[in-house]
């Protein structure tokens, strides 16, 4: 899955819950902007001393939500500015309350005392929960300090402050703590359902697996029963070099069918790692080197791939080098020895996908020969 560069910047969430989330940032941008667009300060403007700080608060906060609004539909997370953001805000929240006159902070003139928060909520709504507490606990601060400093505080003065921060400031917590609630179980209802498709990607394979095997160990009857019935009943010469060519093919292809249900990093390289290993029992120098990020072709594919170098590998007189290339278009096996002129075995049919090439250079004996796969022809 890819990395999410959306739905409020909640990197790593795959498409289930990065698609919840994108709708919990909409909705927390709306309610944002009816808090800001309400612009209840308008009834004051006579009040403030000076204006321009309070058209200075407004404007940046304003501003963020504008920025909120734009990164929402291009789905883009704040990256660093989220932290000017945060800076701005506590800004307008000490612009605001700076130009408020004495006797108003908390009352219906304090318009960034309700604001702030929400905003907080806008540049914060992805982040841990404790940096929302935080920069609440900030903006409450400013809006305590300004009271304390505006006069003599009166009971009526600080009942406003309690009850207007159990609304101005609990109701953007309360938002921060559904949403972090909702992001965990959004993530928690996407990590089920990438556990389930993987369960049902293993059945799959297993089942593939299961059949490919069957199918190797039907060519196995096919083609070593009858070697070994020969040589039981003496038809087929044990010193002949064409027979033990055969007996070492049919060995080799049973060690591969063996290492099948091994458990390693990459099947393909292994099971070549098994034909090398069966061809240096002849004593011939063999080695298997892989280039590229490995990634395992069907069972099928993997056989055919094998089986075509097989005859080269039987007739290596005294070294082969086998080399596997992985790209993300193909999957490329070759192999060079000292093998003489023979015909290269074809592909299995069952391997869609598979092209062939070979050529033997007579100055040296030598033969080489490839057998690609295109991974954008793989079955499905």
């Amino acid at each position: 899955m890819n990395s999410i560069h959306r739905a409020g910047g909640s990197t790593g969430a795959a498409p289930a819950a990065e698609e919840f989330l994108y709708h919990l940032r909409l909705a927390v941008l709306g309610i944002s902007g009816v808090v800001l667009l309400s612009m209840s300060w308008l009834r004051n403007l006579d009040a403030y001393r000076p204006l321009w700080m309070q058209l200075l608060a407004y404007g940046l906060l304003l501003g963020i939500a504008v920025v909120e609004g734009a990164f929402t539909l291009r789905r883009r997370p704040w990256g660093a500015e989220r932290w000017v953001g945060v800076v701005l805000a506590l800004g307008a929240s000490v612009l605001s309350c700076a130009s408020l006159p004495a006797g108003t902070p908390t009352t219906a003139a304090d318009w960034a005392f309700g604001t702030v928060g929400w905003i907080g909520v806008v540049l914060l709504l992805d982040r841990p929960m404790v940096e929302l507490v935080l920069f609440l606990g900030a903006h409450e601060a400013i809006t305590a300090v300004n009271l304390a400093l505006s006069g003599p505080v009166a009971e009526g003065a600080v009942l406003n402050f309690v009850t207007g921060s159990l609304g101005t400031i609990g109701f953007p917590l309360a938002c921060g703590v559904a949403a972090t609630a909702l992001r965990r179980t959004a993530h928690e209802a996407e990590a089920a359902r990438r556990r389930t498709e993987h369960i049902r990607h293993s059945e799959r394979i297993a089942a593939r697996t299961a059949q490919a095997l069957q199918d190797s160990y039907a060519g196995l009857q096919g083609s070593t029963g009858p070697l070994l019935r020969g040589l039981a009943d003496g038809t087929l010469d044990s010193n002949d070099p064409e027979v033990q060519r055969e007996c070492w093919t049919e060995a080799a292809r049973m060690r591969r069918l063996f290492a099948e249900t091994d458990d390693v990093p990459n099947q393909l390289v292994h099971e070549l790692h098994e034909y090398a290993d069966a061809a240096e029992r002849r004593r011939v120098r063999a080695e298997v080197i892989a280039h590229g990020t490995p990634v395992d072709p069907p069972p099928e594919v993997r056989l055919a791939l094998g089986g075509f170098l097989l005859p080269a590998l039987a007739s290596a007189r005294s070294w082969a080098k086998v080399t596997v290339v992985f790209t993300p278009e193909f999957v490329s096996v070759q192999v060079v020895g000292d093998c003489g002129a023979i015909e290269p075995a074809p592909p299995d049919a069952r391997a869609p996908g598979i092209t062939t090439d070979s050529f033997f250079d007579a100055d040296d004996d030598t033969l080489w020969m490839e057998a690609q796969w295109r991974t954008d022809r793989s079955p499905s």
